[in-house]
């Protein structure tokens, strides 16, 4: 019998390794893996063997391409449909709600497997981002602030018009093609002591560290939070998933105010630590990634490379070689000029 939690109810089926290395299969005839680049610049700054995997060179600009595309794939091919009578006709299309990396990402797939596509977006969200989805075909609706406004408006237009929703973070196949990003690590990098991820909803820690655990269980994976943005380290401490008043940070594609069940299981089950970096931290991260590695990453993605430079990995020896996930790069140039302009720069070029 699968296991109850402290309030009694079932635990989630957790995503195995087999269904992460199926994932890879199914989207490697559309996605090339990201290079693995090591940084002597940041290993001095560090005092660890510094790799950064850029995500951000990804297909639609970020990592979150290979869960869609493979939920996306695995419902065209008529794997991914729950049964019944309610069941939604996947020729009608797939809904998701997203700030945007995924919402571009959705509609990539949805394009790639011949599907129409739906994006919720928040009301603020980024017009390259938009722009970008409806570069894909999607058709965009603007709703709310926060993930959980657009999730549950976006449930609800899939009712309405018999779509399939797409999670951005607590669905097994989107969780499995996430899993991918620590396959290619742990294949180019076979010493590698521990990898570092950014954690909004959970979804790719959560494919990340099930993939880590279930090839070299003595890798460490660690996850970075804004400050600003901590529900997933606020749900650890509690022991169960608990939703936080508001969320603010820089890295606006890190909001989330309580992590789904099933990535906070994953979490729980095989993540080593959640530790947290503040705004100073996150643009100087960026802004050292545009000068120093000649990468355009947005504040989401440098939170993993800023706690490597605040020094803040639990429990990883001086000297090991550690990889760092930037997750995207989608971010408006007016907004990204700013922010390199901003005078929070705890740190120089030259450390």
């Amino acid at each position: 019998m699968r296991p109850v939690d402290a309030a009694g109810k079932m635990e989630p089926i957790l995503v195995a390794l087999d269904q992460i290395l199926a994932a890879r299969r199914r989207i490697a005839p559309y996605l090339e893996p990201t290079p693995l680049q090591a940084s002597r610049t940041f290993s001095r700054m560090t005092g660890w063997q510094v790799w950064l995997k850029p995500e951000n060179l990804q297909r639609t600009g970020s990592f979150k391409a290979r869960g869609a595309l493979n939920a996306v794939l695995r419902l065209a091919e008529g794997e991914g449909e729950t049964g019944g009578p309610q069941a939604p006709s996947r020729r009608r299309g797939v809904i998701t709600a997203s700030s945007g990396n995924h919402g571009q990402a959705v509609a990539f797939a949805a394009a790639s497997a011949g599907l129409p596509a739906t994006v919720v977006v928040p009301e603020q969200a980024s017009p390259a981002k938009v722009a970008a989805m409806e570069g894909y075909g999607a058709r965009v609706v603007r709703h709310g602030r926060f993930p959980d406004e657009r999730k549950a408006h976006a449930r609800r237009l899939a009712r309405e018009e018999g779509l399939h929703y797409i999670d951005s973070t607590d669905d097994p196949d989107v969780i499995a093609g996430q899993g991918t990003v620590a396959v290619e690590v742990l294949e180019d990098l076979p010493d590698v002591a521990a990898l570092v991820v950014p954690v909004g909803g959970g979804g790719l820690i959560s494919g990340v560290a099930a993939a880590v655990k279930g090839m070299r269980p003595g890798v460490r994976v660690i996850g970075v939070e804004p400050v600003g943005s901590a529900a997933m380290h606020a749900s650890l401490q509690a022991g169960r998933p608990v939703t936080l008043d508001q969320v603010d940070s820089v890295a606006d594609g890190l909001w989330c105010r309580r992590p789904g069940d099933l990535c906070f299981a994953h979490v729980r089950r095989f993540v080593d630590d959640i530790v947290r970096v503040d705004e100073a931290e996150i643009l100087a991260a960026m802004a050292l990634l545009a000068e120093r590695a000649k990468l355009v990453v947005e504040p989401s993605g440098a939170v993993s490379l800023a706690a490597g430079l605040a020094r803040r990995l639990p429990g990883v020896a001086a000297g090991r070689p550690v990889a760092f996930v930037l997750t995207g790069g989608n971010v408006a140039l007016d907004r990204y000029a700013a922010w390199l302009a901003e005078p929070q720069r705890v740190w120089s070029p030259e450390g």
